[in-house]
């Protein structure tokens, strides 16, 4: 592939209604259409941006990745490392841990096969399943997923959480920014504000969205 074909389409990106705490609103722009791009059908992308579908096979190859190192050496990895905002300036170890933190990124985000713009992860997480009534990951899972420890804990519990959602009805900025804030804590750099820490951020819409129907069964 060209290095023409391989440039980020010149192209006004749209509006992120969403308030990110880790990513920059110019990179859950890139991210959004980054995702598009990638996902939806040709018929569906019209509505959104006059750029070209990429290959079936480009999403595929990547979820196939079991690692944020496989991710990095992705076609459809370097499609979205080289359309984010250039930090030149930044020391090489931080820029090293920002590479690993958008692997990871794509990694998980490429699971999403539709989206909500708006929705949290943890309010999906936490919606009532109608068949049982009861949230559609249990409160053991969730309480697993807050507490990974290693990029490969995170991987596999947010992908076997898109899994019950069905791998829609959430937002990719929200679930990208979420990824990102995990990693900023994972090196030392939680925020000094408790609802700024991604713990009460998901404890917050996950509970927040069961208490609603719960409230309704008592």
């Amino acid at each position: 592939m060209s290095e023409a074909e391989l440039a980020p389409a010149a192209e006004a990106p749209p509006r992120v209604p969403e308030r990110p705490y880790a990513i920059e609103r110019r990179e859950a722009d890139v991210l959004r259409r980054w995702w598009q791009r990638l996902t939806l059908s040709a018929e569906a992308l019209k509505a959104h941006t006059d750029a070209p579908p990429w290959p079936k096979g480009m999403r595929a190859t990547l979820r196939r990745c079991d690692t944020i190192e496989a991710a990095m050496l992705t076609e459809a990895f370097r499609h979205l490392w080289r359309s984010l905002p250039a930090k030149d300036d930044q020391p090489e170890r931080q820029r090293d841990q920002r590479l690993q933190a958008w692997a990871c990124i794509a990694l998980v985000v490429a699971e999403l096969r539709e989206e909500q713009p708006r929705m949290p992860l943890g309010a999906g997480l936490g919606r009532q399943k109608r068949e049982t009534g009861k949230p559609y990951m249990s409160e053991l899972r969730f309480q697993q997923l807050m507490t990974s420890r290693t990029p490969e804990e995170l991987i596999q519990r947010l992908r076997r959480g898109l899994a019950l959602i069905d791998k829609r009805g959430v937002s990719v900025v929200h679930l990208a920014d979420n990824i990102a804030l995990w990693w900023r804590e994972y090196q030392g750099g939680a925020s000094p504000q408790p609802t700024r820490r991604l713990g009460f951020i998901w404890a917050n819409d996950y509970f927040g969205a069961t208490a609603g129907y719960r409230q309704d069964n008592q």
